[in-house]
């Protein structure tokens, strides 16, 4: 059997362990904490979608928790630190600050509540699975698209570019500016000459691109981590007048992210999924409370959206909920 398979058996095994013939397990009495960086963004709003048809699935309880901003580290570990308190069956939690987030994850797991991980990872080994994009890859994927934006402009991947970093601390974003950054020194006619960071703020990000345009006219490259970051630079590129001669990639998929790419303001988004994330994540944890022995790591997947598939139908659950079909197994 594939691995694949072979999860999708413990699955079946563990939520029907009852004797052969008896009714079908109840787990109505679990609850499920999920914890994401941000209650208030159209992500973890996605995310909470994915866990709260996972919880109507399985018949059972979840509290989706979240503090106002991704900004807000010492809110995260305050829900979290409450969450334990409750003695939960287990717990799903997406970290905003991979150091702070490590002793409430560890606390958790010796109170002996099953912790996974999703999104964004904690400087800690105490955890059952960690579930997320391969975020080095959306970062290489990035660059990649960049690059073959301005060959197809200009005929050569060559000139300046720019990115901007979200927040500061946060292992996903770190490991996607990595990811960008190395790939990019595969084009050694591409020059990196700036790089923010935005805390967050779209206004910033709007405030940021604009500066790195005026700075640098002849740029031909902005890379924005995510989405309200790729908000920010998409109107900054977009009221500058600059979307036919400055290729802009950004990760995720907000309402004006996606209008910017059908507009040709934006060239390529970089996309996860969070729906997946939050479905799977809730799944997970039940097993987890159950006795399934799980991988460490489960990689959610990532795609780039260009104008010339964002209508196709493989994209049609990672850009709408709404349109989401679940497949036999959770996970690559």
């Amino acid at each position: 059997m594939k691995k694949k398979q072979l999860l999708s058996l413990a699955t079946a095994v563990a939520l029907s362990s009852v004797p052969f013939g008896a009714q079908a397990a109840n787990f109505s009495d679990s609850r499920i904490e999920v914890i994401v960086k941000a209650s208030t963004s159209q992500y973890w709003a996605t995310v909470f979608d994915g866990a709260r048809a996972a919880a109507k699935a399985l018949g059972i309880k979840i509290d989706t928790l979240g503090a106002p901003a991704e900004t807000d580290v010492a809110q995260e570990v305050t829900i979290t630190e409450n969450a334990i308190a409750k003695h939960p069956t287990a717990i799903v939690i997406a970290a905003t600050n991979a150091v702070a987030l490590a002793a409430p994850i560890e606390k958790a797991t010796a109170a002996g509540i099953p912790v996974i991980m999703i999104d964004s990872s904690a400087q800690t080994d105490k955890y059952v699975t960690f579930l997320a994009t391969n975020n080095v890859t959306g970062g290489e994927k990035a660059a990649d698209e960049i690059a073959s934006c301005v060959k197809a402009r200009t005929g050569k991947a060559a000139g300046t570019v720019a990115y901007l970093t979200a927040l500061a601390g946060a292992q996903s974003l770190n490991d996607r500016d990595k990811g960008f950054v190395e790939q990019l020194k595969k084009y050694p006619d591409m020059k990196i000459v700036d790089h923010r960071v935005g805390n967050n703020d779209a206004s910033k990000a709007l405030a940021d691109s604009e500066d790195i345009l005026t700075k640098n006219p002849d740029i031909v490259g902005i890379f924005a981590d995510n989405e309200l970051e790729g908000d920010g630079a998409g109107t900054a590129v977009n009221e500058k007048g600059k979307a036919s001669k400055v290729c802009l990639v950004s990760f995720d998929t907000s309402s004006q992210e996606l209008n910017f790419l059908r507009s040709g303001v934006t060239d390529g988004l970089i996309v996860q999924d969070p729906y997946m994330m939050g479905y799977a994540g809730v799944w997970y944890a039940l097993e987890a409370a159950h006795g399934v022995a799980l991988p460490k790591y489960v990689d959610s997947g990532v795609h780039v959206v260009t104008k010339a598939n964002i209508d196709s139908s493989a994209m049609a659950g990672l850009l709408d909920p709404s349109k989401y079909k679940l497949t036999p197994f959770l996970g690559m």
